[in-house]
């Protein structure tokens, strides 16, 4: 299949009728005249082997893929003529450990030029790589071959391991354009894996020390600026690298940066002229333009952005690619362990649940870490507890589970972080949550929790007042004191995040690094260990975290109060949706009132936000403690009667407060402890110690 060859019919194609139908965009006249003919440099970067439409292990729609490449480069109204470059990352082992051919076959399809390989391309291993890079340029096979280009990857001897440059020819309306494109792999690349994956390969030249992208430049500058008209280079690096190695340089003329967000921009070089830089980010399609000035002599035009998500996949390329998505939904039931015990079935960005404890869990596993930082909306938004059977008692875990429950492809790595830092950044996400009008925390998506370490978030406090308690393995953490903390490497770009050193990345272990270092991978090979222990894996909680809507010591709600009792009842899913008009969206509120813990003002509503005094807590405890706890009744009597304050008590919270008194759940109040202040509101941390008292009492 021919695909490149037809690729620019199709858009020659494309651009004629548009003229025809008048659109200003494609071959609109001027003055009479046609404009002059164009080409474009199309380039992608980071695809990380998304192939399909949804992915095989998760099940979840992909909104860039390699088949909407294909697809747009059809569906839009774009020059022809095209150069198409891949700037690497094309490939992803994952947890099933792809080999690269099923994306060989794709970039071979879709027509593309040239791949500069990244780090993911030398994680492949020796003999997967080799294979690989045969099939990209096999002149017999299905599609068009693609060039592999690395200027500065070398054998053992010295000898080239790949083509350092490729002139390729456009024609614009008779008019030859000699484009060279330079590739440039990563220099740090062998620092990023185990050597058994990349094995004697270099990646710079021995008399560059310094691992320069400049010098490696300037070793092929005089050949591109004698052989082409336009000079491409195509550099794994992210946009600051490509920023510094730009002002270092001349006689390039369009950078292609191979990592990082999407976007272009310019450049200044070392004799000030501007530099176009583009980038893909694994999310777009980059178009820059290449036409004829008046002298009719070759320019880059603007540079622009074709978002993929747009575009629906190319249906010959998802038939292509079914056989290799098959084998990936085959491999991702591979068992990584057994499930067992009662998992919690709530998925949450505000509060802790087993879910997340099981991913923390991994992290200090994998990374002998202090504690662990997660983003919960990075992770997959179902609970283990779903992975269970009507009725079962144990389940399997797979990989494809491992890849829902953690579907970033991002690698875990350590960091060190001192006790303020870690403070710091944690007042920084508690500026993250909102609280809803009914007084619940709700947002985070941009927040983490810590896990490792024990302490709340109070979103009512002041700036800088609102952390509590934090402490690790019953200590409080001090400023002075030095963590290792497990993060996804995402993480580090956050603008908010303090500095600091990465230790350790599971993509470079030895251990995780052929699946990628993700937290998936993680997660697997937790499993794993567990299961080779002769166990299974069951909920585990080292540490205790939690977000609060009001300031530390303030009074609780009526809301926040029957949160506490749910927990203590341990979240039971209740029968019905809404109990009361003015609470939505609690099930802890439509459960209390279904099991007559609460019932209301007696008008329909029940006053989620007004705040708990100790004769209502009272009342909600012995009514737990009646209908869920299997208590019995008891009346006003003896305690009650020691009260100096006892008339003040409401008649309808008179046998609750016996109760509670007589149990010791609610201690009286006042110097002699003959007080019992009914109307007092309650805070969270006494009201902490009152469920506590009951769960002592119930027990």
């Amino acid at each position: 299949m021919a695909h490149k060859r037809s690729l620019s019919a199709r858009l020659l194609a494309l651009l004629l009728a548009a003229a025809l139908l008048g659109a200003p965009a494609a071959l609109a006249a001027e003055d009479g005249q046609a404009e002059p003919p164009a080409a474009a440099i199309y380039t992608t970067s980071d695809m990380l082997g998304k192939l399909y439409a949804e992915d095989p292990l998760t099940g979840q729609t992909q909104p860039a893929t390699y088949g909407k490449v294909a697809s747009a480069l059809a569906d839009e109204s774009l020059p022809a003529p095209a150069l198409l470059l891949d700037a690497g990352n094309a490939v992803y082992t994952g947890l099933t450990g792809e080999d690269g051919g099923a994306v060989a076959a794709a970039l071979r399809y879709i027509g593309y030029d040239a791949l500069v390989p990244g780090v993911e391309e030398f994680r492949l291993g020796a003999g997967y790589r080799a294979d690989f890079f045969a099939d990209l340029s096999d002149s017999q096979g299905e599609g068009t071959p693609v060039d592999v280009l690395a200027a500065n990857l070398l054998e053992e001897d010295g000898a080239p391991a790949a083509a350092p440059y490729m002139v390729y020819t456009l024609d614009l309306g008779g008019t030859q354009v000699r484009v060279g494109v330079l590739g440039l792999t990563d220099p740090a690349t062998g620092s990023l894996l185990p050597q058994r994956l990349y094995g004697d390969l270099r990646f710079s030249h021995p008399d560059n020390e310094e691992q320069s992208l400049a010098r490696e430049w300037e070793r092929y500058r005089a050949q591109l600026e004698q052989n082409c008209d336009i000079t491409v280079v195509v550099c794994r690096g992210d946009r600051d690298t490509l920023s510094q190695f730009a002002a270092a340089t001349t006689g390039i003329d369009l950078l292609v940066g191979g990592s990082g967000e999407a976007g272009y921009e310019t450049f200044q070089n070392a004799d000030g002229e501007s530099v176009p830089y583009v980038c893909g980010g694994g999310t777009a399609l980059t178009c820059t333009t290449l036409t004829l000035d008046e002298d009719g002599a070759p320019v880059l035009g603007n540079s622009t952005l074709v978002d993929l998500s747009d575009h629906a996949a190319d249906s010959a390329l998802a038939s292509l690619t079914a056989p290799s998505a098959s084998a990936l939904e085959a491999a991702g039931t591979r068992r990584t362990g057994t499930l067992s015990g009662q998992w919690e079935s709530d998925v949450s960005l505000t509060r802790q649940t087993d879910t997340l404890d099981l991913v923390g869990e991994a992290l200090l596993w994998a990374a002998e870490a202090d504690a662990a930082l997660v983003r919960p909306a990075s992770l997959g938004q179902f609970s283990v507890a779903s992975l269970f059977g009507r009725n079962a008692s144990t389940a399997p875990l797979t990989l494809a589970d491992c890849a829902a429950l953690a579907p970033e492809r991002v690698p875990v790595v350590t960091v060190s972080l001192t006790g303020a830092q870690l403070r710091q950044w944690l007042e920084t996400c508690a500026g993250r949550y909102t609280v809803t009008d009914a007084g619940q925390p709700a947002g985070g998506e941009d927040a983490c929790f810590l896990y490792g370490m024990d302490y709340a978030l109070y979103l009512g406090g002041a700036e800088g007042r609102r952390v509590a308690g934090l402490s690790i393995q019953g200590a409080p953490v001090t400023d002075e004191q030095v963590f290792t903390v497990a993060l996804s490497a995402a993480l580090l770009d956050d603008p908010e995040f303090p500095d600091c050193t990465v230790l350790w990345s599971a993509a470079a272990d030895q251990d995780f690094a052929s699946q990628g270092g993700s937290t998936a991978a993680l997660l697997a090979a937790y499993a794993e260990d567990i299961t080779h222990q002769g166990r299974t894996v069951s909920p585990v909680r080292s540490s205790v975290w939690a977000v609060y809507p009001e300031a530390d010591g303030a009074s609780l709600t009526r809301l926040a109060f029957v949160e506490l009792l749910y927990d203590l009842a341990g979240r039971p899913q209740p029968g019905a949706s809404v109990a009361f008009m003015d609470v939505e969206d609690s099930s802890a509120v439509v459960w209390a009132a279904e099991t007559g813990i609460v019932t209301g003002n007696g008008r329909g509503s029940f006053l989620p936000l007004d705040p708990v005094d100790r004769e209502q807590a009272a009342v909600m405890i012995y009514n737990h403690a009646l209908r869920v706890g299997g208590a019995e009744p008891v009346a006003a009597g003896e305690e009650l009667a020691g009260l100096l304050d006892r008339m003040a008590v409401s008649t309808w919270a008179q046998p609750a407060v016996e109760f509670c008194l007589a149990g010791s759940i609610i201690p009286a109040a006042g110097t002699r402890g003959d007080l019992f202040l009914p109307a007092s509101p309650v805070t969270r941390h006494e009201a902490q110690y009152f469920l506590a008292q009951l769960a002592d009492y119930l027990e």
